[in-house]
């Protein structure tokens, strides 16, 4: 039984800060992190950052190793407010030791960001309630993600002809070279965002939504370009 995802900041069920799930050192950064870039934001858009909040879509994310922690997180951010009328966002979040690799682990993460957002936009329903909320979370579909980063350990040879040195990496089972390939470009890439934060809105309409890529989270600028993105 796969856990469900963690969530910090507003619900219009409650009244006040909430959360789920998460470590108390996480949920202190990112409660530091949103309310900066949340004041931060307010002062550079001044009257007409609401308008920008309300109308801002909901973001997915992929936090690599090194923006919080060791781990890559998951998640979707969603502008939101509590009970009476106080203004701050819903990040729903889940730790992975690694990131899908491949088509069908990605496509399954796309299934269960799909879920999570559907599960947020829900809070907004004028009689939503925590358990509705905390039920439809319960039933995120399961992602795979590998369970180690490191390929077979390649073996160093000698080349039979010239004798010279040469490394030999064993394929696995219904292994050919495109899936190894794919693999190494894979690994390549996740490695080079270490410390980067990749953002990417769901809109109606547009089947290719641009991505953002950020060195650790956003500050407080690249926030309200988050918010002002629906213009």
């Amino acid at each position: 039984m796969h856990e469900a995802p963690g969530w910090y900041g507003k619900l219009g069920a409650l009244g006040d800060f909430a959360s789920r799930r998460l470590p108390h050192a996480q949920v202190q950064a990112l409660d530091h992190w949103l309310a900066s870039v949340m004041s931060i934001s307010q002062s550079e858009l001044g009257g007409a950052w609401l308008d920008h909040y309300l109308r801002a879509p909901l973001w997915r994310y992929a936090w690599a190793p090194g923006v919080v922690d060791n781990q890559w997180w998951f998640g979707v951010l969603m502008p939101s407010c509590d009970s009476v009328g106080r203004y701050f966002p819903l990040l729903l979040a889940q730790p992975r030791a690694q990131a899908p690799q491949d088509r069908l682990a990605l496509n399954h993460l796309e299934l269960w960001w799909r879920h999570l957002a559907e599960a947020a936009l829900a809070t907004l329903a004028e009689r939503a309630t925590l358990d509705e909320f905390e039920q439809a979370l319960a039933e995120a579909p399961p992602w795979p993600t590998p369970a180690s980063a490191n390929p077979p350990l390649a073996r160093s040879s000698r080349n039979r002809i010239t004798g010279r040195p040469c490394e030999e990496q064993p394929l696995g089972p219904r292994t050919d070279l495109a899936d190894w390939l794919g693999h190494r470009a894979a690994q390549a890439l996740l490695q080079q965002l270490g410390g980067h934060s990749l953002w990417w809105p769901f809109e109606l309409g547009r089947s290719t939504p641009p991505i953002r890529l950020l060195q650790g989270l956003p500050d407080g600028a690249e926030f309200g370009a988050l918010l002002g993105h629906a213009d």
